[in-house]
């Protein structure tokens, strides 16, 4: 599985690495509590840094108004679509999967589990 992971600065791709630690929410942020740890459930495989301001902006509200952004077409595309990756991508909202799913093909998921696996990210 893949995880999108938004932020001020850009757009993560990460890779979960042990599925299997996410058969219990309890469970899920026990494995971020410290980086020892984290780096066995997640990887970091792609960032794409916002040029400046103006495009993060522009990101931002095409995401709040439901359309999905050139430069996370474009970053999916590279590296999802174009690597023939098969993975699942896990999203943060349901309509974000829903856009992604519609406009590139990519198969998206979303749970009480992906969402603990992001509050995990952001410690």
């Amino acid at each position: 599985m893949l995880l999108l992971f938004e932020t001020p600065a850009g757009f993560a791709l990460f890779k979960v690495l042990d599925e299997g630690k996410l058969e219990k929410t309890t469970d899920i942020i026990k494995s971020f509590q410290d980086e020892e740890t984290a780096n066995e459930v997640v990887q970091l495989q792609a960032f794409k840094k916002f040029k400046d301001t103006k495009e993060a902006m522009v990101a931002t509200d095409k995401l709040i108004n439901d359309m999905l952004p050139k430069t996370l077409q474009k970053f999916l595309n590279k590296h999802i679509l174009s690597k023939d990756v098969q993975d699942t991508l896990a999203v943060s909202e349901k309509k974000l999967g829903n856009l992604i799913k519609t406009q590139l093909g990519i198969e998206c998921a979303h749970s009480k589990k992906i969402h603990e696996l992001f509050r995990g990210i952001r410690l």
